[in-house]
């Protein structure tokens, strides 16, 4: 097995500037990395422990790997975590906390993620009995079969089909074209046993919808095909490549009626259908799957960062034609691009991890309801989850992307350790829903809301920031920022503005979509409108959750804790908080410059104020990044070591390579006895030929 990162002489040392850096925190960091991840982080700690003593979890090889072995290396960790899991007696939590922090994805992740979820959401308590046992125990293996050829975003136009045999009390499942087959899900093409798959119920030649169904793909022992179901490989990707995702054709194969999931939806012996409460609830685990992108968009911006911030630390670079430097070159954070660049970012990334809070806490209260038969928060959390997981996957790869830059040359490398990172998440901009589609669900949610509300003059389910959208133009014309030129900007000033923002553009698409009729073709002709509300809802939410997630730590340090809320990493977050807002406002000041909202003056405060948010935050981010609390093995860099020690990690993982590279047929370097040495002698011929002539 390999090393964990490749191993450097003296692993006590760490680099003299993230030393002097480090020291000059202003908080303890601890306590914030508690209040990051939201619980006691020994049980955290204790499985990363027992992870990053077994070698088989090392990632060092992955930068050298081929798809086929990387593939095969992400199952070698996947059966060590099940083994583990036994072993140890983990629950459900300590097993998902076991995954994120092995540094790489495993199609394990499907399983437990994805299929298990479905099963514990859709199943009838006496399906759960049968089936829920085999999943846990990995006596079965399962995916998430929902994405066609042809339709992935829309689900209501899926075309597999799952027809009631009633003289047998069977479904045939059936793929019945090209566009129907299942193209996508991962886990597909090699590991599952099993698939969550999403079929058209055909009952007495009527058409009742998309319903989910629990179909056996591979054969037990032998692991091929079952008779009539063709599964293949969808090959390399721009990422997540130990991920085997893959395409399904199915021919008429029946399964009896009890694996349709009946949780919600059933169908009797007698082929009388029985709906659900809200056809949503078939939907649950993708909404699940939504909001917890959200987390991890922050989560993976994070790491990005935690990997260019420290890098910035120890590169020096230009800089030595001022006269104050005297000759010496600056580190790479003290030129005012790269820390603007990168503070600002970090400041999204906290942001995105209140959010992600925020989300995970109201889709396990939606799940507890949805298991419950309750359904009513589940417009809710299906319209937010899908437009913040579209903004927060655009806005956290975007700067990802910039991070990376950030870093060079070292940062194009793969042991860099960004282009994994990007690379994996990039998934997050198209997986379960295609961002532009879930930005106009969102949309059409606050719409119809907003309609409704105006035809019966009850505002209770707008969201009082959002209803001098029903007051009239003038209302909203007549508002005016509170910015005050030369003061520190408050949250409360910095929440009103993006209501209004949210607000106006709501209270424009409200008019033009009444202006056409107020029906499907009104919002059809609106939709670049749509889009641009669903964003500013977003970013108004990624604000408001910043900062009523420091207000809430406050109530707690003062009353739980009985401590000063003035003093430790609060004070670091409220700038980083109003970093935040001020420089969203800033990207997008047209907006609120549009109708008077803001003025130019306001506007030039808010860029001064930035300024000195930065500069105020110079000796604080080395501690915001740290407080992550990621290991090297998670990060994978050789740029982003905690000990800082970037060269010579550079050279020694370079020298690894070498050292499991693919050797040539006769054993020399690759390639050479294949081609080059062919290519080399008939150069030589020719200049011998050339020659002779001279």
């Amino acid at each position: 097995m390999p090393p964990f990162i490749p191993p450097l002489a003296d692993p006590s040392k760490t680099v003299s500037s993230l030393v002097a850096e480090r020291a000059l925190v202003s908080f303890p960091i601890e306590p914030l990395t508690q209040f990051l991840h939201g619980a006691n982080l020994d049980p955290q700690r204790k499985i990363r422990n027992l992870l990053e003593q077994d070698p088989v979890f090392s990632n060092a090889d992955k930068p050298f790997l081929s798809r086929e072995k990387m593939y095969v290396r992400s199952l070698e960790k996947a059966a060590k975590l099940v083994e583990m899991r036994k072993k140890n007696n983990w629950s459900d939590e300590d097993m998902m906390r076991a995954m994120m922090m092995v540094g790489d994805s495993t199609p394990q992740f499907l399983h437990e993620a994805l299929f298990i979820p479905t099963l514990r959401t859709q199943l009838s308590d006496e399906q759960q009995k049968i089936w829920l046992p085999k999943a846990v125990n990995y006596e079965i293996f399962g995916c998430y079969a929902q994405t066609e050829l042809a339709h992935g975003s829309n689900l209501r136009k899926l075309e597999t089909t799952a027809t009631f045999i009633p003289e047998t009390d069977e479904f045939e499942i059936d793929t019945p074209t090209i566009n129907a087959m299942k193209w996508w899900p991962g886990a597909l093409a090699q590991t599952s046993t099993h698939c969550a798959i999403y079929a058209r119920l055909i009952l007495h030649g009527k058409d009742y919808g998309v319903h989910p169904f629990l179909l056996q793909i591979r054969a037990p022992g032998t692991h091929a095909p079952m008779p009539n179901i063709e599964i293949g490989n969808l090959g390399n990707k721009i990422g997540f490549n130990t991920i085997d995702n893959g395409f399904m054709r199915v021919h008429k194969v029946r399964i009896p009626r009890e694996q349709m999931m009946m949780r919600n939806s059933k169908v009797t012996r007698e082929g009388v259908y029985v709906p659900a409460k809200n056809a949503k609830m078939n939907y649950s685990t993708m909404v699940a799957i939504r909001a917890n992108i959200v987390k991890n968009a922050g989560y993976a911006l994070g790491q990005a960062l935690t990997i260019a911030i420290r890098y910035s630390m120890v590169r020096v670079q230009g800089g030595d034609r001022i006269p104050s430097q005297k000759g010496e070159e600056l580190k790479i954070i003290d030129h005012g691009m790269q820390r603007f660049r990168l503070t600002t970012s970090l400041a999204l990334s906290y942001a995105m991890l209140m959010t992600g809070r925020v989300m995970t806490d109201l889709h396990k209260r939606n799940l507890k309801n949805v298991v419950q038969g309750e359904v009513g928060l589940m417009a809710e959390v299906h319209a937010t989850s899908s437009g913040l997981k579209a903004l927060t996957s655009d806005l956290a790869t975007a700067q990802m992307e910039d991070a990376r830059r950030a870093c060079g040359g070292h940062g194009y490398a793969w042991c860099g350790g960004i282009v994994d990172i990007l690379t994996t998440t990039l998934q997050d901009v198209t997986v379960e829903g295609e961002n532009t589609i879930l930005h106009l669900q969102t949309s059409r949610w606050l719409l119809k809301t907003v309609l409704q509300a105006k035809k019966t003059n009850d505002l209770s389910m707008v969201p009082s920031g959002l209803r001098s959208a029903l007051a009239g133009n003038h209302v909203i014309e007549d508002e005016k920022s509170t910015i005050v030129p030369g003061q520190p900007i408050s949250g409360e000033t910095l929440i009103a503005a993006f209501w209004h923002r949210e607000a106006r553009v709501l209270q424009e698409v409200v008019l033009q979509i009444l202006k056409d009729g107020a029906g499907e073709e009104a919002m059809a002709k609106s939709q670049v409108q749509m889009v641009e509300l669903s964003r500013t809802h977003g970013e108004g939410m990624l604000v408001r959750n910043f900062y009523e997630a420091i207000a809430q730590q406050e109530q707690v340090i003062r009353n739980e804790h009985k401590a000063d809320p003035t003093k430790g990493y609060l004070p670091v977050l409220k700038m980083l908080c109003e970093l935040h807002a001020i420089h969203r406002l800033i990207e997008q000041s047209g907006d609120f410059l549009e109708d008077g909202y803001v003025s130019r003056r306001q506007l030039n405060w808010c860029k001064d104020r930035r300024s000195q948010l930065i500069d105020l935050l110079r000796y604080e981010i080395i501690g915001l990044v740290d407080a992550f609390d990621i290991s090297d093995n998670q990060l994978n860099s050789a740029i982003g070591r905690k000990d800082g020690r970037v060269y010579e990690s550079l050279y020694e993982w370079a020298k690894y390579g070498m050292t499991i590279m693919e050797k040539g047929s006769q054993g020399g370097v690759l390639g050479f006895d294949e081609v080059m040495k062919d290519v080399l002698a008939e150069g030589r011929r020719l200049n011998g030929v050339a020659t002779s002539k001279l």
